[in-house]
């Protein structure tokens, strides 16, 4: 197995994990619940913090999710209640979520290797590159 840099997008209510130069999609992971036949107007998702081989990212229903980058299998989620509109911050084993009510909420991991995604926006060169098993 080689180890290989992608991109993980959250797009509408899935996860991708995504070769950025030939464009294969390598996983897909499906996050919506209730009516999934409803049609969705706008993405469900807050883009992903990409740290220790992890995907943290919120969603507009008021959950908190941790994906295996590897394999998009779910390590853990937990509701909130509130909706989470932008990308959580990582630092020192918390995970940092703020909500539309103006509410941030500071989420254990259990693992202090869950570091390094310390801001914010701006661009995925803060963190460096994610790279997974293929």
């Amino acid at each position: 197995m080689a180890r290989v840099a992608f991109l993980f997008p959250g797009q509408g209510d899935t996860v991708h994990c995504t070769d950025p130069e030939s464009k294969e999609v390598f996983w897909k992971r499906k996050l919506r619940e209730g009516d999934k036949e409803a049609e969705l107007l706008d993405s469900l998702l807050t883009p992903p913090a990409v740290v220790n081989g992890k995907l943290f990212f919120g969603t507009t229903d008021g959950r908190v999710f941790c994906l295996s980058a590897d394999s998009g299998e779910t390590l853990w989620s937990v509701l909130i209640g509130e909706a989470v509109i932008f990308q959580p911050a990582v630092a020192q084993g918390r995970v940092y979520v703020p909500t539309a009510a103006g509410n941030l909420f500071c989420l254990e991991t259990g693992d202090p290797e869950d570091d390094g995604w310390f801001m914010w926006g701006a661009t995925p060169a803060h963190n460096g590159q994610a790279e997974v098993m293929v």
